[in-house]
């Protein structure tokens, strides 16, 4: 039985399957040149021509340092220079390869044999434990050496990191040497410890085959992290003791390691660059934020694969037809000019740029896919009114569609792109009704942000050099339109939502825009002379709104044991803070609502006052009861002055309506105009059914309402959501007109009652006094 050759079998499980079978997600036996499905099928078969998962990197770079270590040596031995690294960072890389994957020491060869045999560089390499900073630590120096100072030591070279140390110790058990001096500056270096260990311990087949040990290339990382400096920078400006001297009492060693203690007291996190390129935000807990070169390795698709598998999923619902670059660029252009300047979510330039890269080949680009194209289309054929007969209808369900298709390979492998596809996504999904699906988008859209990193500042990546001011740029109009389309499906669902603008520190785009102006014009031709959009100072001030109401909403709608007295001085607060945003609003941006429409202004300006007004409305409407929530003693102006607040704003959202429709066209709003819309109309319908007041005014308040009514008729044409908002109200003015009517009934009931029962008495007294003073009734 020993003696006989057992035929190879083939193995159950393969390592990489055929492209054929990967984009079916069918089993492959990985037969070559052609598997067993593909021969049944009568296709094509090929694999891929490198399968990075059988190539190990720690055996490619030990390979390679040995190599280098043999060529270096051979240099030397001609009585040759080796050249110096190209730049500082090449050198200190080279450094630390070559002590982790640095061969042994080559035996002393007689001259006969030859200066490099093959048993030589086949040994198992000694790897030096990586200690951060005490890398290339010499060895330890006798108790009475005087202490060495890490910092002033010149980086030795690659023999004299191999040599064995000069005073070598004897090691006792467990491996701890003996006899160790800790008077000096560096942390104590067994040079007697081989980490080999490590990839030989009996743990590591239990490690998931998946995840690549080798590509993990974890470190203490430099001291020049843009966001490290700032960190620290700011936490001393910030703190008003007294630096610690080195002489002092309480000093440690380890103190005197100023890098490495920064280093492990950080706390605010950093940004490093996955295997997709994209930057990815780890903070201090999560320890990552200590990788080597800034770099994390994660699983991502390779993007050229995902072409393939986009068009197959595209064809498989159905979604797969032609369209022109014509439709798409005007789509865009609605996209660009009705919905994105009042949730800023995707830079122009940039995005042209980015496309442009991408169709010449170029997959890497941050700002672009074939996701967020669709994306955008879907929200900008909400605003097309011609006919397409090529494709299906509504047009803008079908790029939603495919949008919705595409998503899960964009998850695959996502980048900031993404981040812009899934708030804009959700607005399309408001627009349908589609509430649950809107609001779990919305809320990727800030998670994936978060995630990218790009609620932290881009200011010390650009002034570092690291980061260029387009992408600075692109990062902060990206994560300041998620976070903005997060706070309207808040309030739009009236969900309690995570407030992170404490943790904030991301610029907003005007700092990034090197002073250019922008213009807005309705025509994709051009030939109409623009009109500035103000779109920066805009952002700005958009930006400051749900941010000065983040503090009370939890509070006021969302706690249910919250003081009376706590949520009147927390309201009086953030009314106070509104009041002072509007006096400060840029003259650009200001508008007289008493007097005439402005000549020249643009769609956003108009949802900017919008916005402010119906804050005003969320913000009294709970204190219009008498008893609710109103403190006793009262505290503050009182309900009389919170009713005439929510009516006054109503009343203003009602003209800024008109003043849309007149100017432009209430199908062309974006779709932030339908909740205001609902809250105005509410307010006023209250104001119909419940005051009193002179007839010239109750005039007026229907006047409003009607505008608000006839606003959200025309808005249902272009949203969905907007005709069901309408039947609400409608529904919920019925009902409250039914109840005062009754009530009222009641109410002249009672008072008849009353009055016939006080009549009664009235001649009851009257009759007995006229017998007892004598008169005849």
């Amino acid at each position: 039985m020993d003696g006989k050759i057992r035929p190879a079998r083939s193995r159950r499980h393969i390592t990489t399957a055929c492209w054929p079978c990967r984009e079916d997600k069918i089993k492959c036996d990985g037969t070559t040149p052609e598997c067993r499905q593909c021969a049944a099928k009568g296709r094509g078969c090929s694999y891929a021509g490198v399968d990075r998962r059988k190539l190990s990197l720690r055996k490619a770079v030990e390979a390679y340092s040995q190599r280098v270590s043999q060529l270096e040596s051979y240099i030397r031995s001609q009585g040759l220079a080796v050249p110096p690294a190209p730049n500082q960072d090449h050198e200190a890389t080279m450094s630390q390869l070559s002590s982790l994957y640095a061969p042994d020491p080559a035996p002393q060869l007689s001259p006969a044999q030859p200066a490099y045999s093959e048993a030589a560089l086949n040994k198992q390499p000694r790897i030096l434990p990586d200690l951060g900073p005490t890398l290339n630590a010499p060895a330890i120096q006798p108790s009475n050496s005087p202490p060495i100072d890490i910092l002033s030591m010149p980086t030795p070279s690659l023999h004299a990191m191999l040599d064995p140390p000069e005073h070598p110790c004897e090691v006792p058990p467990m491996g701890i040497p003996a006899d160790l001096d800790f008077a000096g500056t560096a942390l104590p270096f067994n040079h007697c410890f081989d980490v080999d260990w490590v990839w030989n311990h009996t743990m590591a087949p239990q490690m998931d085959a998946a995840v690549n040990v080798d590509e993990l290339d974890l470190w203490a990382p430099r001291g020049d992290d843009p966001a490290m400096r700032a960190e620290f920078a700011s936490s001393s400006a910030d703190d008003p003791s007294p630096p610690t001297l080195l002489n002092d009492d309480d000093s440690t060693d380890d103190e005197d390691h100023s890098a490495v203690t920064n280093q492990l007291s950080a706390r605010l996190g950093s940004l490093l660059t996955g295997d997709n390129g994209e930057r990815h935000f780890y903070g201090a807990t999560s320890n990552l934020n200590l990788a080597r070169s800034k770099t994390v390795a994660a699983l991502y698709a390779r993007r050229r694969e995902k072409g393939r598998q986009a068009h197959a999923r595209l064809e498989a619902a159905g979604v797969d037809q032609c369209i022109s670059s014509d439709l798409e660029d005007h789509l865009l252009h609605l996209f660009f000019t009705w919905h994105n300047p009042s949730l800023y979510l995707v830079d122009r330039d940039i995005f042209r740029a980015a496309r442009k890269r991408f169709e010449d080949g170029d997959r890497s680009t941050s700002f672009y896919s074939p996701f967020l194209l669709n994306a955008m289309c879907a929200v900008g054929a909400i605003f097309e009114t011609r006919k397409h007969p090529g494709l299906p209808t509504p047009l803008a369900e079908f790029f939603a569609s495919r949008a919705t298709t595409l998503l899960d390979i964009e998850l695959e492998s996502p980048r900031i792109a993404t981040v812009q596809a899934l708030a804009i996504l959700s607005s399309h999904e408001a627009a349908c009704t589609r509430d649950t699906q809107g609001w779990l988008f919305g809320g990727m859209a800030v998670r994936l942000a978060i995630d990218f990193g790009l609620h932290t500042s881009a200011k010390p990546y650009v002034e570092a050099g690291t980061m260029s001011i387009e992408e600075a740029r692109g990062r902060s109009v990206a994560f300041w339109g998620a976070f903005a389309t997060d706070r309207m499906w808040g309030l739009y669902l009236g969900r309690p939502l995570h407030d992170i603008s404490a943790t904030v520190t991301m610029e907003t785009p005007i700092a990034f825009s090197e002073h250019r102006e922008t213009y807005w014009t309705p025509s994709a031709s051009g030939l109409e002379h623009g009109v500035l959009d103000h779109q920066e100072i805009l952002v700005e001030q958009y930006i400051q709104l749900p941010r000065i109401m983040s503090a009370l909403e939890g509070a006021l709608y969302f706690q249910a044991d919250a003081s009376k007295v706590e949520l009147q001085k927390l309201a009086q607060k953030t009314w106070d803070r509104l009041l002072a945003w509007r006096r400060n609003l840029p003259r650009e941006l200001d508008l007289d609502l008493d007097g005439a429409m402005p000549a020249n202004c643009v769609p956003h300006v108009l949802i900017l006052h919008m916005f402010y007004e119906y804050l005003v409305i969320l913000l009294h409407r709970p204190f219009v009861a008498k008893r609710y929530i109103q403190p006793h003693p009262l505290v503050g102006s009182g309900p009389q002055h919170a009713r005439q607040m929510c009516v006054r704003s109503a009343s203003r959202i009602a003209t800024l309506l008109s003043w849309y429709e007149e100017r432009f066209s209430l199908g062309l709003i974006n779709i932030q105009a339908v909740q205001m819309t609902f809250s105005a109309a509410l307010v006023l319908v209250y104001a119909t059914v419940s005051e009193g007041g002179d007839v010239q005014s109750h005039q007026l308040i229907a006047a409003r309402l009607d505008t608000c009514c006839r606003a959200l008729a025309e808005l249902g044409n272009t949203f969905d959501n907007a005709t069901r908002t309408l039947d609400v109200l409608l529904h919920v003015k019925r009902t409250w007109q039914a109840r005062l009517v009754a009530a009222s009934s009641a109410a002249g009931s009672k008072r008849r009652a009353q009055s016939f029962a006080s009549d009664e008495r009235a001649k009851r007294r009257s009759a007995s006094h006229g017998v007892e003073t004598g008169v005849s009734m």
